[in-house]
Formats: C-alpha cells, structure tokens, sequence
C-alpha cells in the first residue's frame, strides 16, 4: 500500500486535494500534444503533378510527398554526418515507417493535382532503422522562440512596418519542420511601445525577452540586417544574430545577384540551420542507453506542481511518467528516460526544469526566474 509523504496533520486536508491533483494531471496529459508526434510530423508538404489521368498525377504526388518528407525528417533529427551513414530506402521502405498522411488542402482537374500534406513517420520505427545503423538522432523539439528582426534598405529603418519584400522572404522558408518552433509577434502597439528598432538593430535582448513572455516563450532569435549596394558586386546583406538560448550569435554577408529577397530569405535558413545544429549537437541521443528515474516534486502549491508536470511531459526524452505517492510537501513521481542522464539533464534545462540533489532523493522543479513567475 502506498503511503503519503510529509507530516500526518496534513493527511486529512491533503486527502481531500489528492482528488484534485488527480484530475488536473488528468487534464493536461489529455490536453498536452504528443512532442513525439510533433518532432516527427513533416508539416505543409507542398505537391503539384500533372500525368493522362488524375488518379495517376496523385499517386505520382503522394510518392514525392513521401520521399521529400523523408528527406525532411533526416534533416530534422540528425548530423550530415550521421545521413552518410544510411543506405538509399525504396518507396516501400520509406512507407513502412509512415503512420498517416493527412491531407491539409487539395485540387485536381482530370490531369493534375495539387495537395498540402502533413506526413507522419511512426517514431519508433525510424530511431529503431537509425539505430540499426549506429546514426544518434535528435529525441526532443525544443521550446518555442519568438523571432524578430530589424532590417535597413537605404534610408528605411524596419521592425514593426509592413513590408513585402520582408514578407515574401519569410513565406520562402520552411519555419515549420525544424527542431524548435518559432513564433513571430504580432505588432500590436503595445508590443509597438515596448520595442524599438535600434534595440533589435543592436542585438539587445532584454526587452525582446519580456516580449517572448507574452508569447509563453522564453527565448528569442534576434536578427539585425542591412542592404545595400556595391560597386562591383550588386546587392548584398550585411546582416548578426543572437539566439538568447545557448547565446548562439553570427553574421555574415551574401551577395544575391537574384536580389534583396533571396538574401534574406538565405539569411533566415542560416540561422535557423545554426540553432538546430547546435541543438542537435548537444540533444543527440543513443537510443541504446536510458534508464528510469525517481523524483520529488514540491506539492504545496498546486498551479507550479503542474506547471512542472506539463513540462516534463514536453520532454520527448521521457515516458511513462507516473505518481508514486501524492503528499506534503513533497509528492514522489516516477518517470522513464531514454539517452544518457546528462543528455536527460539537458532537456530538461531547456523544457524550463532543473534537477538536483535533495537529500538522498532528486528533486525536479521550474529552473530560477521560471519559478518566480
């Protein structure tokens, strides 16, 4: 029979919140999608084919659905040098490990068709082929990172004005199927109010951090661009970012003789190629090792215990997450973990937890200035 941990005055009044605990659990693990399923869903699968009949011209789509998906995925979860690794997969091949393929959008004529698919890959099935072929892979998605960006053409100074250029260049890259999840403001006037373009312009992250906030983030790329003409080599961007997690910062210049669109658009893949390598580096996971760990987690207030709750659940490291005794002021959670501890340790730091020695126990809690808010 399990027991409830703390002093026993408490057991009466906690009793009556267990029920409590348990249905709010209950409520997020229901709400909370799958990071899992997330990490590995290839989404906006763009496809336009022509053949003799339309059902010829989808089946021809739905093929190259699924092998730019796959294309996708490796480029997602893994290092370049991990995907030299891996033999060429048939059509087949690639279509046992997809679990679903869910159509977002379509039109055909007797000839052609033209669809927006989001394609899921069955996880277990791909870590278990990477694993065969000794390739680490990224396990966890990563929290969300409001971007921004500042940029100058001439005597235009841009943050919050609407611009097509800026515009066209940021429909061109596929912000959707990378590690993180990025988030773009609103320009609302009070997000107008609290954020200048000569703070962005200088990389400055503190105000841009409070915006985050407003979002349910707690990170921010900042990107900080100039283009301008050069005698002898035509349009360039000049351009810095900073990734406020993991203090990722870089710069550079491209020459774009297709013009001040197609740079920007470089520019963003740059960075956004920058912060998954980065994360890969430090995430990749050796689905051969894992183990099972045995925490606290503080019960005295109940909005933090399922903030942390929630969060663990992010953690696509962790599974079977399950309470072994509810008391004061401590409840006792146990959850299964797969890569290394310190791997585990990491994800955790980025989900916005920290774990550390209590006693002779662990104990799991929101990290720092999360904690305060």
């Amino acid at each position: 029979m399990r027991k409830l941990l703390g002093n026993n005055r408490l057991f009466c009044i906690f009793a009556a919140l267990a029920g409590v605990f348990a249905a709010s659990v209950a409520a997020w693990a229901q709400e909370k999608e799958d990071p899992l399923d997330r990490l590995f869903t290839i989404q906006a699968v763009k496809v336009d084919e022509t053949a003799s009949r339309a059902s010829e011209a989808r089946r021809v789509a739905l093929a190259k659905a699924e092998q730019l998906a796959y294309e996708k995925l490796l480029g997602k979860l893994t290092q370049p040098e991990g995907r030299d690794k891996l033999p060429t997969l048939s059509a087949r091949e690639i279509q046992a490990m997809i679990s679903g393929i869910e159509v977002v959008e379509e039109q055909s004529s007797s000839r052609r068709y033209l669809a927006t698919l989001d394609v899921r890959f069955e996880p277990g099935l791909v870590s278990q082929f990477l694993a065969q072929y000794k390739v680490p892979h990224v396990l966890g998605t990563g929290r969300g990172i409001l971007v921004v960006h500042a940029h100058s053409r001439g005597l235009e100074d841009l943050l919050w004005e609407e611009d097509a250029t800026l515009a066209a260049a940021r429909s061109r890259v596929d912000w959707l199927n990378r590690i993180r999840q990025y988030v773009f403001p609103r320009g609302e006037m009070k997000e107008r109010a609290r954020l200048t373009y000569e703070e962005v312009a200088h990389l400055e992250p503190r105000d841009v951090l409070a915006l985050a906030r407003l979002y349910d983030v707690r990170s921010a790329l900042i990107l900080s661009s100039r283009w301008h003409m050069e005698p002898g080599r035509g349009g360039v961007l000049d351009y810095r970012f900073l990734n406020t997690d993991g203090n990722i910062v870089g710069e550079g210049s491209i020459v774009s003789a297709a013009g001040e669109e197609s740079a920007i658009a470089a520019m963003y893949e740059a960075a956004l190629d920058e912060i998954d390598s980065a994360w890969r580096a430090q995430l990749l996971v050796d689905t051969g090792q894992g183990g099972v760990l045995d925490v606290m987690v503080s019960s005295t207030e109940l909005g933090a215990y399922n903030q942390v709750m929630s969060r663990l659940s992010d953690v696509s490291l962790v599974g079977d997450v399950e309470q072994l005794e509810i008391g004061l002021p401590f409840s006792r959670v146990q959850f299964r973990y797969t890569g290394r501890e310190d791997q585990l340790v990491l994800a955790l730091r980025y989900a916005g937890l920290a774990l550390s020695t209590y006693g002779d126990s662990q104990l799991l809690a929101l990290r720092g200035e999360e904690a305060d808010q």
